[in-house]
């Protein structure tokens, strides 16, 4: 037995430092509470109404700032995704390899508590992405199969709040991003019924630094799986082909290139999906998944549905009433015959330019906000074809100009009021008013969530 399992067997004889207090650093302390164990909670950020609900279950919470010295009367680290393991910028997690003392991450934690792979089995999804499409889509599919389904992970409830709930379920589904995967203190402590991986392209490079490192995190979901589960994988994405070998699990995936499908996969062309020695396919016209790149997503939640052994009856009926996600090429509203389209979540350069080419109409793209350490150059082409009008908001806005210089006609604003502003007066009928920043919303907002509700607010406020 190793040494985090003895100490979760008996938590309440051991102490926890849970580092990061937002959702899922929270729900962690949450549960060790529950549990009797003696719990100190620290976040750099010093929001004591948001720490107040801790302090009243019992965590101690030292705010404001970094404590490494907190390390020295702990028995566990358990970190949020939010907190990296790189020692010049988390001193914490540093100390603690210093001082002998475990580190793992949330999602571990609940998984371990959950009863490991003797609790409910997981379906995982990751991705650059799409991945709470595909989270959402899976979890969906198995309701309408008759199945009681948690949803959550890195798609908004943590893992952790399984933990807390009476109820049993049959399946948990769970987003994973690679910052989960990279605080896995090995990838056998997390081994998931079905895996998904749908993608890999620039982001995050601010965090993992190159790509390779990124793909590697990556990985790391399927190297604990053995023949008795699933990876599930788009394997027309370069990275994700390259990384298979060697992998253990039981191999599915999708491709549009023949000679790519492996035997228990499925061909996609254009938007049917026809599992290998299959005659009939699944069709993918959902008007809520628009574009290639939702075909693929909804492509491989249907192989996921199929290693769990479900009908195609079932996987089809749910692929054609899904209603999609917000902030997720979401329909606005129509003005004097212009389409305004919430995309918040395309939160990186890849994301983007997949929404773009998912329109015939010209848009009107506003674009902006936190950068990754990606560039833009790879938007380009996209902008090039499809976009009209550049509205620029946020830290990035210099950075996008000068790397998609000559791409559209570029205008600036200082926030997303002036930015719909802007846009009302340059639309003309028959276009697209798209907020698809290719940024992260840290510099303005909360999260990408309240940046598309801002967006939203402002476009049903405006005047026929």
């Amino acid at each position: 037995m190793d040494r985090i399992t003895r100490i979760l067997e008996a938590p309440e004889k051991h102490r926890f430092l849970i580092v990061g207090l937002a959702r899922s650093g929270a729900s962690a302390a949450r549960v060790l509470r529950e549990r009797g164990a003696e719990v100190v909670g620290t976040d750099k950020k010093s929001d004591w109404d948001m720490f107040e609900h801790l302090q009243e279950a019992g965590v101690r919470v030292v705010a404001e700032g970094e404590h490494p010295e907190l390390v020295r009367d702990a028995d566990l680290v358990v970190l949020s995704p939010g907190v990296p393991l790189r020692p010049l910028a988390a001193p914490i997690p540093a100390e603690a390899v210093r001082r002998g003392v475990p580190v793992i991450g949330e999602l571990e934690l609940a998984y371990r508590l959950l009863g490991g792979q003797s609790g409910p089995p997981m379906i995982a999804v990751t991705g650059t992405n799409g991945k709470s499409t595909t989270t959402a889509l899976c979890a969906y599919i198995l309701e309408q199969a008759g199945h009681k389904v948690f949803l959550g992970g890195n798609i908004g409830r943590p893992l952790s709040e399984l933990c807390l709930s009476v109820n049993k379920v049959d399946y948990a589904v769970v987003e994973v991003s690679s910052f989960q995967l990279e605080h896995l203190s090995d990838p056998s402590n997390f081994v998931p019924q079905v895996a998904i991986w749908l993608n890999l392209t620039d982001d995050h490079l601010d965090r993992h630094v190159t790509m390779r490192n990124y793909a590697r995190m990556k990985r790391r979901l399927f190297e604990g799986q053995s023949q008795n589960e699933t990876g599930v994988l788009f394997l027309d994405d370069s990275y994700i082909s390259q990384s298979v070998e060697g992998l253990d699990c039981k191999l599915s995936g999708v491709s549009r290139n023949p000679a790519r499908v492996p035997p228990v996969g499925a061909l996609l062309i254009r938007r049917e999906l026809t599992p290998n020695g299959w005659d009939d396919c699944f069709t993918l016209e959902n008007p809520r998944l628009p574009g290639d790149h939702n075909a693929e997503n909804a492509s491989v939640a249907a192989c996921a549905a199929l290693a769990l052994g479900l009908d195609a009856e079932t996987i089809q009926g749910a692929l054609d009433s899904f209603e999609g996600l917000p902030h997720r090429m979401e329909p606005i509203r129509e003005v004097n015959g212009v389409s305004y389209v919430n995309d918040s979540k395309g939160t990186n350069v890849d994301a983007t330019a997949k929404s773009l080419t998912s329109f015939q109409e010209p848009v009107i793209l506003l674009a902006g906000g936190r950068g990754k350490g990606t560039g833009y150059l790879k938007l380009r082409e996209a902008v090039s074809k499809k976009v009209k009008h550049l509205i620029l908001i946020g830290e990035e806005a210099d950075r996008l100009e000068k790397d998609l210089k000559d791409c559209a006609e570029i205008h600036r604003a200082s926030d997303m009021a002036e930015a719909v502003g802007r846009a009302k007066a340059l639309a003309e009928p028959g276009q697209v008013v798209l907020l698809s920043p290719a940024c992260a919303s840290f510099d303005m907002f909360k999260d990408y969530a309240e940046r598309g509700e801002v967006f939203s607010g402002l476009v049903q406020e405006l005047e026929e």
